[in-house]
């Protein structure tokens, strides 16, 4: 385990709490002296995205009891920075389809939404591509709207 996962997974306060079979959450507080801190910014010190992401993912791998990784962010939206010492929630809502696992979560801080991101995790092993192949240009000029006919050039009689 790496040392960003051992600080996420020391600055939970409590255990995790399951409000269904798709959907749990954990209270989180990350110190100042938290890794994930470390050079983000010096003197205003906010939680980088990334930890954000990365606590949701170790949070559902804690709950499904197995590895997962970080197949896709579909969307994240940041409406306020999270400082060291504040009281903050992680919850997730999952669905799970064909090996791929969808997940909704949310990062309350004193009441308020501060993040919301709608990732798609993958089992450790599924290594499938989530790039889309380049289509061939046959394919794209067949579906281009069909271009107007130059104007042709006005011949002078002089």
């Amino acid at each position: 385990m790496n040392e960003l996962r051992k600080g996420i997974d020391a600055s939970a306060t409590e255990a995790l709490v399951g409000t269904g079979t798709e959907t749990v959450s954990r209270r989180y507080r990350f110190s100042p002296g938290f890794i994930g801190f470390s050079g983000h910014f010096p003197g205003n010190p906010i939680l980088p995205a990334i930890v954000q992401i990365r606590a949701v993912v170790s949070l559902v791998e804690e709950e499904g009891g197995k590895a997962l990784r970080l197949a896709a962010v579909r969307s994240a939206k940041f409406h306020a920075p999270i400082h060291p010492d504040e009281d903050g929630w992680i919850r997730v809502r999952r669905r799970i389809h064909s090996g791929r696992d969808p997940c909704d979560a949310t990062t309350p801080v004193a009441g308020k939404t501060v993040a919301a991101f709608h990732l798609e995790l993958a089992d450790e092993e599924d290594h499938r591509c989530e790039r889309a192949m380049p289509r061939p240009k046959e394919e794209i000029r067949s579906r281009a709207r069909p271009r107007p006919p130059a104007p042709h050039a006005v011949e002078s009689s002089a």
